[in-house]
């Protein structure tokens, strides 16, 4: 087994637990990826405001569309910086525990 026992690999892997850096990389991967989906939401919403169409079919669409599509996609870009929060206070903790 060059030189390692089993139970030795074992307890080095187990105590690894994670590499801080990469950690905090994904955790603004995350927080990345929500502002993007908020940037690509309201570049389609000015589509949607500026789309030649007129009467109350297209005034209840574009309503329906910012109420329910902004409420998503702003929901989704607070959960994604909340958990690129995490990642990096998570890494920030490991390497303290590490040093």
């Amino acid at each position: 087994m060059g030189g390692h026992s089993f139970h030795y690999d074992m307890e080095d892997t187990m105590k690894k637990g994670m590499n801080p850096e990469l950690v905090a990389q994904m955790g603004q991967q995350i927080t990345q990826a929500g502002e993007d989906a908020m940037a690509a939401y309201t570049e389609v919403a000015g589509r949607v405001e500026g789309l030649d169409w007129t009467g109350e079919d297209r005034d209840r669409y574009v309503s329906d569309f910012s109420s329910t599509v902004q409420n998503l996609v702003q929901q989704l870009q607070t959960q994604c910086a909340e958990f690129g929060e995490r990642a990096r206070t998570n890494a920030d903790q490991q390497r303290t525990a590490s040093s």
